[in-house]
């Protein structure tokens, strides 16, 4: 007791700095021990040294009490510390199986988490941020629980406004559709503003040029602000955050801020003179690219500190504006411009007003450089300012005037938190900035390329120039007018990016050529359909999702419908998109003529190649020739004296490799053949080299099938032999007896036979392919189906007299007798019935009572399968 008194002791008990790593030690090496003891000493069978051992069962139970009475002591200083662990306690077996996990092994791990964080905490490891970043909505607790974000479908009426007038058709400036030039900024660009390069000049260093790949080229030569972007002067504000950061008005509720919305150029102006003593504004923009080919910008949103400006850029008077106004303030690298996500804003900027931005901050790069889980604006809205936007609106159609309130507050969202995100980041990257190690801080060499030197020399600055390195490698971007490629389909909008996009390898560029025709008629409907769709989307200035969906599209492509009715009835009446509806039959002959043209190229295609095989195997056979010297002899003619060397083939196309000698001077050829008539031609000379037979296979079929023709067969003499009054023929070429009445056998002959030769008749020769199996026809009583039981045949009981069974010697056959009505005796006679009758009704009554079925009236007695026991009485003890 005195010992355990000593450790229990305030010095023994007490960990110092000095020896917290000692301590860490020893109780690290008495858990292993006392785990190491646990699984190895204790013997298996403790149970039964337990039922045999008091002693050992005595201390056994104590040793458990002590165990249960640690683990709860533990239990309760975890729920001292967190007030969720700790409210349960273990007595016995049961509580440690049933609550092990609920009770030790989450209080432990929340231990453990709390002792790492106080020791990060005591040895500096961990600082208290600059900024405090509010709970998402999973951490938070339940008594502030944030409203979810809407879900379902947006409006149809919203999303796409079909019964609205293109507002496109109103601008002063008309889109060019089928311009397909390159994007030159230095031509449509009225002034360069804020510019340390004049327009038309390209200045680069002279260390950098050499290593410049193509595409910087391109831009160095094509971006007018390529040398204010990649050397910048920020101003000083942008790495100096305000400490305490005040967040903007609410949009909801009472304390709702207003807005302007501007729509007519004096407010245009206005806006401009109050932007351009800003220090920073946020920017975003609305485009609409669904009922136009290349789309265009609806709305502008632009917040200050103080106040929100949305601006209609449908007008057309503010649209003409824009460029004059605001363009100043873009190129302006004083005003910093906030954007989230601003990759497409950037370009949408050029291809509608010529606006370049200088000075820009994107705060999606900024988040991805911390490391946040999520990157999009709605994150950032629900972490830093607890709003959670309505994100249906995004895919809404911006073209609708007036805007309806939802869609204000949506676009108002945007911008109006902006500001004081972009302020919690700066602060985040400053902070960050400090506690990571040298190597951790460089960025990457690839944007570093990008600026010439440092933006800030400060260490704690790293982060954020990384941020807006990025960020100017985005204001880099150029508008590119896409090209489209017909033949290999690349690009955003190629064909051939469509059929990968969609899993369509079979249509693809990569697919393999079926007659000559790459993806074969398929895939050649395929594209012709696809440049169509292209045609017609710039001609009406729609979108080509608008003019055909890229589903239905494939369909066409794989139906590859004839005419305007087969066309139309791939669709239900529903989804026939109007632009297809009022243009189905060009559609339609396309295809046809696709088609046809695709199937006329393949037999040209077939022909050519079949030509290409014959002239091959002819001049492989033309160059084989011999000179064969030889006389000529004939064993029907006898000799012919002469000698000449007669140039032939070694080799037919048609007949294989024959050498045939022939006599040049024989004269007992026929100028005209009966069989293959007066084309032959009369002799092959040296200088000749054209083959005596076709190698068409057509007129090989013709030569065979005359030859079949003409063929006989002669079959051998019969032998005759009579029998009685008859005279039967046995011949061998059938195979079959012929039976005929006796005649003389010179009248035999001289009928059978013209030459008077007795039995030989012509039959005219049939190939063996062409012939037909004739069987000699036998009886029905040769007939046996094998498996098959003979059915019998219904017999039937032939009497004279009614009422007398036929006798012994009667034959019993199955042919039908004629009926004698007047031996049947009629119904109104009342005649006592037979005998015979009377016995047949008491064998029905007696083999009706044997069964033992009680019946009822007239009803029939059940099948025997469902009055029986099935299941039971196995053992027949029941009768």
């Amino acid at each position: 007791m005195a010992s355990a008194n000593t450790v229990a002791g305030p010095s023994a008990s007490m960990i110092l700095p000095g020896t917290f790593s000692d301590y860490a030690t020893s109780v690290q090496s008495a858990a292993l021990a006392t785990t190491r003891l646990a699984a190895t000493t204790l013997p298996p069978d403790i149970e039964f040294h337990r039922s045999i051992h008091v002693s050992f069962a005595a201390e056994l139970d104590s040793l458990s009490t002590r165990v249960l009475r640690l683990t709860n002591r533990l239990v309760r200083l975890a729920g001292s510390v967190d007030s969720s662990v700790g409210r349960g306690t273990l007595d016995g077996e049961e509580d440690v199986l049933d609550g092990f996990k609920s009770l030790i092994v989450d209080p432990v791990d929340r231990l453990f988490e709390r002792t790492d964080m106080c020791l990060d905490d005591y040895l500096g490891h961990k600082k208290e941020l600059a900024i405090t970043v509010p709970a998402l909505p999973n951490q938070s607790n339940n008594s502030s629980k944030k409203p979810l974000a809407p879900r379902g479908r947006l409006d149809p009426a919203l999303q796409h406004a079909s019964h609205l007038p293109k507002p496109q058709l109103l601008f002063n400036t008309k889109v060019d559709n089928w311009n397909e030039s390159p994007y030159i900024p230095a031509r449509t660009l009225e002034h360069k503003w804020c510019a340390r390069v004049p327009l038309g000049y390209i200045f680069h260093d002279q260390d950098k040029g050499g290593g410049m790949d193509e595409e910087e080229k391109e831009k160095l030569s094509a971006h007018p602000y390529y040398y204010e972007l990649t050397h910048p002067t920020f101003p000083t504000h942008l790495f100096c955050p305000t400490p305490t950061t005040i967040p903007p008005a609410s949009l909801t509720g009472t304390d709702i801020s207003k807005h302007v919305y501007v729509s007519t150029p004096s407010d245009l102006l206005s806006m401009a003179t109050k932007l351009k003593v800003a220090n920073e504004i946020a920017v975003d923009l609305e485009h609409h690219s669904y009922r136009t080919y290349r789309g265009f910008l609806c709305l502008m949103q632009i917040s200050t500190r103080e106040e929100d400006f949305i601006i209609d850029l449908l007008v057309p008077s503010v649209r003409d504006s824009i460029s004059n106004s605001l363009g100043e303030i873009f190129a302006d690298p004083e005003i910093v411009k906030v954007f989230h996500g601003a990759e497409s804003d950037i370009v949408w900027l050029q291809q509608d007003f010529n606006i370049f931005v200088v000075g820009l901050f994107d705060t999606y790069h900024a988040s991805r450089v911390l490391d946040f889980q999520k990157h999009g604006l709605a994150n950032l809205l629900e972490a830093f300012c607890d709003f959670i936007p309505d994100k249906r609106y995004q895919l809404a159609d911006w073209r609708i005037r007036p805007l309806p309130e939802e869609m204000l507050t949506y676009a108002r969202s945007d911008t109006h938190f902006l500001l004081y995100i972009y302020d919690r980041l700066r602060l985040s990257l400053i902070e960050r900035a400090q506690t990571i190690t040298a190597p951790e801080a460089s960025f990457s060499s690839a944007i570093s390329t990008i600026i010439k030197g440092t933006i800030s020399d400060e260490p704690a600055h790293v982060l954020l120039n990384d941020v807006l390195a990025r960020s100017t490698r985005t204001a880099l971007r150029l508008y590119d007018r896409e090209v489209y490629d017909a033949e290999f389909g690349i690009g955003t909008g190629g064909w051939d990016t469509l059929a990968r996009k969609w899993n369509k390898n079979a249509l693809a560029n990569s697919a393999s050529e079926i007659n000559g025709v790459r993806g074969g008629v398929t895939g050649e409907v395929y594209r012709a359909v696809h440049r169509w769709r292209e045609d017609v989307a710039k001609e009406e200035d729609e979108s080509t999702r608008y003019v055909l969906p890229n589903h239905q599209l494939f369909i066409v492509a794989e139906r590859s419908p004839s005419n305007t009715a087969q066309l139309l009835a791939l669709f239900s009446h529903a989804s026939v998109p109007p632009v297809l509806r009022r243009r189905a039959g060009g559609l339609a002959e396309v295809v046809k003529s696709t088609v046809e043209r695709v199937s006329s190229s393949c037999i040209a295609v077939e022909a050519v190649a079949v030509t290409t095989h014959v002239e091959e195997v002819d001049s492989a056979a033309s160059t084989e020739v011999v000179v064969v010297e030889e006389t000529a002899k004939s064993r029907l003619w006898g000799s012919v004296k002469g000698s000449s060397s007669i140039v032939q083939r070694a080799s037919s196309s048609l007949f294989g490799p024959r050498t045939v000698a022939a006599d040049e001077g024989s004269s007992y050829s026929a100028s005209r053949s009966s069989l293959f008539g007066a084309a032959l031609p009369s002799r092959l000379t040296p200088q000749s080299s054209m083959p005596i037979i076709s190698t068409s296979r057509k007129k090989f079929s013709d030569i065979v099938t005359r030859i079949h023709r003409t063929l006989v067969i002669a079959p051998n003499q019969p032998q005759i032999i009579r029998v009685g009054s008859q005279t039967i023929s046995q011949s061998s070429v059938s195979g079959s007896v012929l039976t005929q009445p006796a005649m003389p056998i010179s009248t035999m002959a001289s009928a059978g036979a013209p030459d008077g030769i007795l039995g030989q008749v012509e039959i005219p020769f049939i190939p063996t392919d062409q012939r037909q199996l004739r069987l000699a026809p036998v009886s029905d009583d040769t007939i046996v189906v094998v498996g098959q039981a003979r059915q019998k045949k219904r017999k039937r009981i032939k009497t004279s007299v009614l009422g007398k069974p036929p006798t012994g010697d009667q034959v019993v056959t199955g042919e039908d007798e004629v009926f004698d009505y007047a031996t049947v005796p009629n119904l109104l006679d009342d005649l006592p019935p037979a005998p015979e009758e009377l016995d047949t009704r008491k064998k029905k009554k007696q083999r009706a009572k044997g069964t033992g079925v009680i019946e009822y009236g007239d009803f029939r007695a059940p099948p025997r399968d469902m009055r029986e026991v099935k299941s039971g009485n196995k053992t027949h003890t029941f009768r």
